[in-house]
Parts: C-alpha cells; sequence; structure tokens
C-alpha cells in the first residue's frame, strides 16, 4: 500500500453537488485537499410533483459527469458517491439512481434520514469533539438532527424544513417573501421542531451546525464583523447575530443577496428561509450560540468505509455502529504523554493549555523543528482543529515563540481580538515547555516534572557531556516569569546514550 492513498467522497444533495477528496495516511486517518461544489437543484419542483424533473436531473448528470472526470484528474484512488433528501423522496429517484450510477461507474448508496443524520454527525464530532452535542445539518431539503451525549446517541430526527424547500414552499420566487407567508413559514417551522424536553437535552448541551446554509451566515457575520481569521470551522455564532442577518436578508430578493461576496448567488434563493430555520431552533432550544463545523456527512461516510469497507457497502448504519466508531475515536484522542498529564495534574497548565499543549507535543513537534516561523503559523491556522479559535492561535503562537519572540509578538498584536483573555504569559509558557520538549529530544534526555514547595521543579537526566544547560536555563527563566512562581533545574548525568522514542518520548512525569 502506497504512504497515501487519494479518496473523494460524492454528495447529491437537494441543492447542490458536492465532492471532497482526501489525502488517507496508512493508519486511516484523513485530511481534506480539495473541495469542488456545483448548483444543480436536483430537488428543484419536487414539493409540488413528488418527481425529480426532468430538467434537474439532466443537470445533475452532466455535472456528475464533470466530477468524474476531476477524480480522474486529481489521481485518485477510491471514490464513494452518497445522495440524500432528493433522491430517497423522489418517486423516481431509482431511475435517477441507475443512470447517475452509470454516469460515474460505481454504485451510488441513497441515504436514510437516520443514515445521512449519523454520519453528518461522525464527521463532526470528530473535528470538534465535544461530547454533548445537538448536532444539525441544514441541506436544501432537509434538516437532520442528532443528539449525543458522552458521544452515544440518544435521539436522531430528520425533519422536512430544509433551506430551499421552505423557500419553494412559502416564498414568492426571486427569494422574495410576503410578511404573512413568511410568519406562515415561521410557524411551521415551530411547529415541527421538537421541544428541548423531547430532545432530552440538558444544560451542557452545545449546539454544532453544519451544512452550507450554516456556512454562508458564518462567513457572512464574520465579514460583517472584520472578524481577522478567515476561517470558519469552529466559529461560534450568536444568536443575536443570526437574529440580525435575517432580518435584514428578508428586505431583500435574490438579485442583491447573490451581490454580497460573503454569500454569492448559490444560496441567493435560500438563505433567507435557511438563516430563518437556524434562528427560530435556537429560539425555540434557547440557545445562545452555535458552533459551525466544516465537517460533517462526506467525512463521516469516508471514516465509516475506511473502519469497515464491506459493512459500509452492504449494512444499513445505525446508532450502534456510530457509538462503536465515536468510542473508539474517543480513546484513541485522550490518549497523552505522560509530560502533559503531570502539568496538568499539578496544575501547572490550565486544562485549556492541556488541549494545547497535546497538539503541540504530536505530530507538530516535527513541523515545528523543520518549518521557518512565518509558514509554521499559517499551516497550523490553516487547518481546522478541535480547539476553539483563541486556542487554535495560542497553539500557533507557542510554536512560533519557541523558535524566538519577534514574529510570536507581531502575530499576537494581529490576532489580540480574538484571543480575549489568552495572555501573553500563557502562551510564553507554553512555549517554554515546548523548548524543554525539543531540547530532550535533541539530546536524548528525559525530563521529570514536579511541584515542591510551590516551585516548579525540572530534573533532566542527561547523557551528552555538551548539554545545553545555558539553553535549559534560558527555559527555566521563561517559566518563571510566565508562571511567577521559582522553577528549579536538576541535572542527572547518565554515563550510556539513552533511547528513546521520538519528540516528547522522553518527557515524563
Amino acid at each position: 500500500m502506497p504512504e497515501t492513498m487519494r479518496a473523494s467522497v460524492i454528495d447529491v444533495g437537494y441543492n447542490s453537488l458536492k465532492m471532497v477528496s482526501y489525502n488517507v495516511r496508512p493508519d486511516n486517518s484523513f485530511m481534506a485537499y480539495d473541495q469542488r461544489g456545483r448548483l444543480t437543484r436536483l430537488g428543484e419542483g419536487l414539493n409540488l410533483t413528488g418527481f425529480l424533473g426532468e430538467d434537474a436531473m439532466e443537470r445533475t448528470l452532466r455535472e456528475l459527469a464533470l466530477l468524474k472526470e476531476e477524480t480522474r484528474l486529481l489521481q485518485v484512488d477510491r471514490v464513494l458517491a452518497v445522495a440524500t433528501s432528493p433522491v430517497r423522496e423522489a418517486a423516481n429517484g431509482a431511475r435517477f439512481r441507475r443512470e447517475a450510477e452509470s454516469v460515474l461507474g460505481m454504485r451510488m448508496k441513497v441515504l436514510s434520514g437516520r443514515e445521512e443524520a449519523l454520519f453528518s454527525y461522525v464527521g463532526a464530532a470528530l473535528a470538534t469533539r465535544l461530547p454533548d452535542a445537538l448536532f444539525f445539518d441544514l441541506g436544501g431539503g432537509s434538516l437532520e438532527i442528532t443528539h449525543a451525549r458522552g458521544f452515544r446517541v440518544k435521539k436522531i430526527l430528520s425533519l422536512p424544513i430544509g433551506a430551499l424547500r421552505m423557500s419553494e414552499l412559502y416564498g414568492r420566487g426571486g427569494g422574495r417573501f410576503s410578511k404573512k407567508d413568511y410568519e406562515r413559514m415561521r410557524r411551521r417551522v415551530v411547529d415541527i421542531l421538537p421541544t428541548r424536553k423531547e430532545l432530552g437535552l440538558s444544560d451542557e448541551t452545545v449546539l454544532l451546525g453544519v451544512g452550507g446554509t450554516v456556512r454562508a451566515i458564518a462567513k457572512y457575520d464574520q465579514w460583517m464583523r472584520e472578524y481577522p481569521l478567515n476561517k470558519l470551522h469552529n466559529y461560534r455564532l450568536r444568536r443575536k447575530s443570526i437574529a440580525a442577518i435575517n432580518k435584514r436578508l428578508r428586505k431583500m430578493d435574490a438579485e442583491k443577496i447573490a451581490g454580497i461576496e460573503a454569500l454569492g448567488r448559490d444560496r441567493a434563493e435560500s438563505i433567507t428561509a435557511g438563516s430563518l430555520v437556524v434562528s427560530t431552533m435556537m429560539n425555540k432550544l434557547g440557545f445562545d450560540e452555535v458552533v459551525v463545523s466544516t465537517h460533517g456527512l462526506r467525512d463521516g461516510v469516508l471514516y465509516e468505509h475506511l473502519r469497515d469497507p464491506s459493512a459500509f457497502s452492504r449494512e444499513e448504519y445505525d446508532v450502534a455502529k456510530a457509538n462503536h466508531s465515536m468510542a473508539a475515536a474517543w480513546r484513541q484522542k485522550v490518549s497523552s504523554g505522560s509530560f502533559v498529564r503531570a502539568l496538568a495534574s499539578r496544575k501547572i497548565i490550565s486544562p485549556s493549555e492541556r488541549n494545547i499543549l497535546e497538539e503541540a507535543m504530536g505530530s507538530l513537534l516535527g513541523l515545528y523543528l523543520n518549518t521557518r516561523s512565518e509558514s509554521l503559523f499559517h499551516i497550523i491556522l490553516g487547518e481546522d482543529s478541535y480547539l476553539e479559535h483563541q486556542d487554535q492561535i495560542a497553539l500557533a503562537l507557542s510554536l512560533v515563540r519557541a523558535k524566538g519572540p519577534k514574529t510570536a509578538n507581531w502575530y499576537y498584536a494581529r490576532y489580540r481580538s480574538i484571543l480575549k483573555d489568552r495572555s501573553k504569559e500563557s502562551i510564553n509558557k507554553m512555549a517554554a515547555f515546548i523548548r524543554l520538549a525539543e531540547i530532550m529530544e535533541q539530546t536524548k534526555s528525559s525530563l521529570r516534572v514536579g511541584v515542591q514547595s510551590g516551585a516548579i521543579r525540572l530534573e533532566v537526566t542527561t547523557a551528552p557531556s555538551d548539554f545545553p544547560t545555558l539553553l535549559l536555563e534560558e527555559c527555566a527563566q521563561q517559566l518563571e516569569e510566565a508562571t511567577n512562581r521559582v522553577v528549579k533545574t536538576i541535572l542527572n548525568k547518565n554515563q550510556e546514550p539513552q533511547r528513546l522514542a521520538p519528540l516528547a518520548g522522553g518527557v515524563q512525569a
């Protein structure tokens, strides 16, 4: 098997076709490197006739043929195709599926509403690591809702209140609504949505949303706020902001909405109804904010296919399979080095600093050792992390600061409005521990961390006679300044060189 495999997932939706292509590593972890979207409106008119229109099917099949050629151009090794609400609901959905499979030269899996909700939840949960979440995926035709507690699915719903469906049912065309029809639409959404009690939500439940409408609203909100970070994943949208956006969009037609660069033409006719669905759901269920994920259905589909290709193709995806996958993924994610655990247990670092250092002490240390500061910062921010935006920036700043303060100070000033309570002292503290890990790795030494009479104790067991004691003292001084605590260093010399695991492997509790 090659070092990496290329895989693409094609998603045939109510409003558009989406294809995401991934690099898959030998351990089956993956990272997206290419995304394509094509507006097809396959579900156009489905509410009125119960059938997929001939024109809609023809243009969707044409776009599928183009995506197939894209996979050849990208030299993709494996392609998966799934279809959602328009194909499963339409009376002629089976016919469209046969024609689509002929065009693609492969089987297309038509997902049930429950499967769509579960795949979407798994994809988003893996990318956000929120254990207690009310997850929703707002598409063109339907709203999928999944409630999970402790990464175990408790409730699944598929509701026919997608953004394009609502626009077609209650709009006048061109994205406009009369006051009467808009109010009728709002009442319909309220009536269909469950209550907080029916979903079994707790005070710890976090609202987590995916879908093109949610991403468009978040992008528009960032544009209005002049948000300095061009990143949607893990962005937090306030309920008041969504209500204000919906109120503003209600006064515009599709042509004016299409002129807003942050929204674009593809969602101009459905964004008003879509923002109403999200706003109404937050009002009814009592959420003040929603966490936006750019990962969902396609990530979940690939993850489950890689886990068990045979079961993915032949079996229905159910709650038991989703729970099993999340339990295995969570066990893998929560394991951290003894060094970071020791720092947290001795309250040298906070819980959020622990999350940041766990990321830094993983594969990012190799990137840190071999990458220029400016490139390192942008590479880290370019990836979608489970960390909140301020913590992901702090992670990048800590790694950059470990290389030197000048570049870190410049980036700190640029993103200060997002960092909020993440102080320079916290970043300097984490940078010092990253620097310590680098010294231990390069010298093949080991480190034990303790606390004695309020002082931080760093005990280094080292082999080389030319151990960089001045660099160690510099780290200790940086820690003293960042923590306002005394830091003591102790060096124990070994006669024989140690053979330690790479990077932070020699850093111990």
